[in-house]
């Protein structure tokens, strides 16, 4: 019967644990493989428990939350550090409800601890074990009230510290644990003060619980940010190169009866060479108030159209043939994220050179689903990648040099794939993303 309701506790922490898993993670697998895949990690986690007994209480601890880290890195996706903070905080809980409910049960019930967590045949360890399990519960229902609407996107740092924290009150409760026997040796009054020293201990984990999801929320609000200032700048360089291009027919427009008189005396001189030359330079001036690019996707015509005014000011030959573009799911975020870094990184290194080096090649098209983007210039010897990033030769290093990971990002969001190459000092963006059209 003690065998049964141990197992039976047992199963309720690993059940524990992976619902608080679930809760957070997004798992691998659905349906009924999903389900049965859950189960087994509970039984497995169970059984390796009881296996376990014979082993100090620090060694169960690190094989546990090894064999549940593995577990959790089999069922669910998402960042190992995240899995390894929920699992830290599962035991916490596990720790902490016991340590509340076996000096709670032993101060009141006026029984040694010992008796209480090692004396399974008793009733005071029956009742301690179901208070224990009801503190689980309770615990784990808050941890996943607070951690379901936290997106654990900050910086790996931050999860990291928070692993670090989590595991030192883990180690501060199994020491607590420890000593508890040896203090109530003198006096079952100890009883109390752990009991004391657990709830501000709990307190203390909430806090920092809290901070942790401050952290995320303001990490989210800065993505936010930083996506609306994105649009903000693609609208801003379109309105740019719209002005420019509206400036510029707004002057032929006012020079129109000017240029219609001096037609008029040309042919009255029958000077059509002259006729034709003027003629054609009007035209040409037109042509140059004309979207350079027009390939159906709005986001992709700004985007190269200011980048090829910002090259023509510069000096820099550009030329990219651009296929016709339905209206994509790919964000306009991330369209400017990964356009924008491809010719801003090309520019800034053109700008180290000069003479007939200075060029921008370029194809953007459509094939089976996929965008392709395929961006060439030239660069002077010496170019460094660091860290997936070229190495900025812009004096803020710390706001620049990032275009190759912000592309990146942007395009392994889609499961897309990112290349560089560099040959004959020639430098190669590759870039392709699975794609679907919105119908």
């Amino acid at each position: 019967m003690n065998s049964i309701l141990d197992y039976i506790f047992t199963l309720t922490e690993s059940t524990l644990i992976f619902w608080l898993l679930e809760s957070t993670m997004i798992c691998r697998f659905s349906g009924l493989k999903k389900i049965c895949m859950i189960i087994a990690a509970v039984i497995a986690n169970t059984i390796v428990i009881h296996i376990m007994s014979d082993l100090s209480i620090n060694d169960k601890f690190f094989v546990y939350f090894c064999f549940s880290l593995l577990l959790s890195q089999i069922i669910y996706k998402g960042k190992i550090s995240i899995k390894a903070f929920l699992i830290l905080v599962a035991n916490y809980i596990f720790l902490v409800s016991d340590i509340i409910a076996g000096n709670f049960s032993s101060y009141f019930i006026r029984i040694s601890i010992q008796n209480i967590l090692y004396v399974s045949a008793s009733p005071s360890s029956l009742s301690f074990s179901v208070l224990a399990k009801s503190l689980n519960i309770v615990f784990n229902i808050v941890c996943i009230y607070n951690f379901k609407n936290i997106k654990f996107k900050i910086p790996q740092k931050y999860l990291v510290i928070m692993d670090i924290i989590v595991f030192l009150f883990i180690v501060t409760l199994q020491f607590m644990m420890h000593i508890s026997p040896i203090l109530q040796k003198d006096s079952n009054n100890y009883s109390l003060y752990i009991l004391g020293i657990s709830l501000g201990l709990i307190i203390i984990s909430g806090l920092n619980i809290f901070f942790l999801t401050e952290i995320c929320f303001y990490h989210e609000k800065e993505k936010k940010n930083y996506e609306l200032n994105a649009r903000n700048h693609l609208l801003e360089q379109q309105l740019s190169y719209y002005e420019s291009a509206t400036s510029d027919l707004t002057k032929i427009r006012h020079d129109i009866n000017n240029n219609l008189i001096n037609i008029s005396c040309l042919l009255k001189q029958n000077n059509i060479h002259e006729t034709v030359t003027y003629i054609n330079a009007i035209t040409e001036a037109l042509e140059g108030t004309k979207s350079v690019i027009n390939c159906g996707n709005d986001i992709i015509d700004a985007i190269l159209n200011y980048k090829i005014a910002v090259c023509k000011r510069h000096n820099i030959d550009i030329n990219i043939n651009v296929d016709h573009v339905p209206h994509l799911s790919v964000s306009p975020i991330d369209l400017n994220a990964i356009l924008a870094n491809i010719l801003d990184n090309a520019i800034e290194a053109l700008e180290l050179i000069e003479g007939e080096k200075r060029y921008i090649t370029g194809k953007i098209f459509c094939y089976k689903n996929y965008l392709s983007i395929v961006v060439r210039n030239p660069y002077e010897s010496g170019i460094r990648i660091v860290n997936n990033r070229i190495e900025t030769h812009k004096q803020d290093k710390l706001h620049h040099g990032y275009g190759l990971t912000s592309i990146r990002s942007s395009a392994e969001k889609y499961g897309g794939s990112f290349n560089v190459y560099l040959k004959n000092n020639i430098f190669c963006v590759v870039v392709m993303l699975p794609i679907e059209i919105n119908i």
